[in-house]
């Protein structure tokens, strides 16, 4: 439950941070713009109604229109460029309007609502375009037919006149437009409908209150583990770090990588955390396997690393070449042998500005003293002003002979032993990298097992290695297409490559299957709950979550 409020407590931050942002940016504008900046009337000429009293001589008197409308609330009578209009507002006020001179209901054409809204512009600008129209989004609460005269001047100005009246009912511009915008930003009335009391708004206070009283909840949680305490004791994490024990970690202690296993021995060994439980199986929990970020040093019990044979190694590029258009293949050597297994990954160490980042990537490969390859995905910058990936964008502009710093091997992703079991492989993108390993090193093997391997991609240019696997006769090798391009003659399986699987695996016995699985977060957390509710145990389900 505290890993479920931690994770929402973290995404509704980043929603709230975003709508204060907003507030403080729309504020500003307001602040620099003024009232006057943000109405649309830079060119607006108050033109009211004249009461026509002696300037006209209506040939239907009021006596006639009054005795038409003995229960009207209030009758009067304007000039509408030189024209009398009787007013009547009847007792549900409603308001109509009549000609003065002919008594019949007031029309505005074309002509006329152009020359009305000319009345009501100072501007620089002449007529460019009249449209007939029934309401407006810019106009809030008009919905009656009318006019919009488009004005060709600097800022764009539009000029609505009511069709039943002949009145202008606004001027609208383009500072109105953003103005109209900021407003809809700093109120969260993105509908227009000039409201407070709305479904976002209700939304966001329950945000709000579920943001506080999560807050609260892991604050006292956070109280109780003396994380504020300047005396508490370290993390077994936070211990091997400092100690330079080799250790991995991408969430910074978060619970949530699961990358910084230890196994525990003695008598009084603590319980599970929550997050252990979501991410080690029962059988890993039973042996005394826990997460080093868990759980704070103690002399209770013994703690033995995972990674005993870890060490720093200096890498030096051979080659490199392009796999996809988004996947680069880059193939490293080394001086000193290199003792690893199928499955496992090295942490680069990535110089940026003035520090040294830690990026984590699979070798591509079965297992080679001195050489090593890895599939690196490319992040370019999504937008202008947004740098590209730091350790994709890093390694694939290094040149041949370059060297890099890294450490490892790491990771438990390997092949389960002794047993007959089919290995049954499942990736997508990048995640090729640790399955393509695993499936050399089982294939290499005496009497390799029964392999199924299922890989997707969006679109066919994107199948990594296809022809190494199409050609190897012991896999079954079963390429998914999520996307297929138009230049695609695909006669394959397309979708999800989750839902091949399942397909497939509806027809086997569920205990005998060995399944690997390495991918984008979206796709493996989609088939582990597949493989879950297809019954597959726990325990023949190994996994790497690469996109943390």
């Amino acid at each position: 439950m505290i890993r479920f409020i931690q994770w929402l407590h973290r995404w509704v931050s980043l929603i709230l941070v975003i709508q204060v942002v907003l507030w403080l940016v729309s504020g500003f504008f307001f602040s620099i713009t003024g009232h006057e900046g943000m109405s649309g009337h830079q060119y607006m000429v108050t033109n009211t109604p004249e009461p026509a009293l002696k300037k006209i001589a209506p040939k239907i008197r009021f006596r006639e229109m009054h005795q038409r409308f003995p229960s009207a609330h209030s009758i009067e009578i304007v000039s509408v460029a030189g024209v009398g209009q009787y007013q009547v507002t009847l007792a549900d006020e409603r308001v109509l309007y009549f000609n003065a001179d002919t008594g019949e209901t007031w029309s505005t054409n074309e002509a006329l609502a152009k020359q009305l809204a000319l009345s009501s512009y100072n501007g620089p600008g002449q007529v460019e375009a009249v449209e007939r129209v029934t309401g407006s989004d810019e106009v809030n609460g008009w919905k009656a037919s009318g006019f919009r005269i488009d004005m060709a001047d600097d800022l764009n100005t539009r000029i609505y006149v009511d069709e039943a009246s002949s009145q202008v009912v606004e001027h609208r511009n383009t500072p109105w437009t953003i103005a109209d915008w900021a407003f809809r930003l700093h109120f969260m009335d993105y509908t227009g409908g000039r409201s407070f009391n709305h479904l976002l708004i209700w939304s966001a206070g329950l945000f709000a209150l579920w943001f506080s009283l999560s807050g609260l909840i892991l604050l006292g949680r956070n109280i109780t583990n003396g994380d504020f305490n300047p005396n508490r004791k370290k993390t077994w994490l936070e211990y091997f770090q400092q100690k330079g024990k080799p250790i991995a970690s991408s969430c910074g202690g978060g619970g949530t990588c699961g990358l910084c296993k230890v196994t525990l021995q003695g008598s009084d060994i603590p319980s599970p955390k929550a997050a252990e439980k979501a991410l080690l199986s029962a059988n890993e929990l039973d042996a005394g396997m826990r997460l080093s970020c868990q759980h704070r040093t103690s002399t209770n019990y013994e703690v033995k690393l995972h990674n005993e044979g870890v060490s720093d190694i200096a890498l030096t590029l051979d080659s490199k070449r392009q796999l996809t258009p988004s996947i680069m293949e880059l193939t490293f050597v080394s001086s000193e042998p290199v003792n690893y297994e199928a499955g496992q990954f090295m942490q680069f160490r990535i110089p940026h500005i003035n520090e040294i980042l830690s990026r984590h990537y699979s070798v591509a490969t079965r297992p080679h003293p001195t050489r090593f390859v890895f599939n690196i995905r490319q992040l370019p910058s999504p937008s202008e002003g947004v740098p590209p990936g730091v350790g994709s964008n890093y390694l694939c502009n290094l040149e041949a002979g370059a060297r890099v710093d890294a450490v490892g091997p790491f990771g438990d992703f390997q092949l389960a032993k002794q047993n007959s079991h089919t290995q049954v492989f499942i990736g997508g993108g990048a995640g090729i990298a640790p399955l393509r390993a695993l499936i050399q090193s089982e294939l290499a093997a005496g009497s390799p097992r029964r392999c199924i391997f299922f890989y997707g991609a969006r679109y066919e240019k994107e199948l990594c290695y296809r022809d190494e696997f199409e050609r190897d006769e012991r896999l079954y090798y079963i390429p998914v297409l999520s996307e297929v391009a138009k230049s695609d003659e695909w006669a394959g399986h397309t979708g999800f490559v989750h839902e091949i699987a399942m397909k497939w695996l509806a027809d086997e016995n569920k205990n005998t299957l060995d399944v690997y699985v390495c991918g984008p977060p979206p796709m493996l957390k989609a088939t582990l709950k597949s493989l879950a509710d297809f019954g597959v145990p726990r325990e023949q389900v190994r996994f790497d979550d690469f996109g943390i």
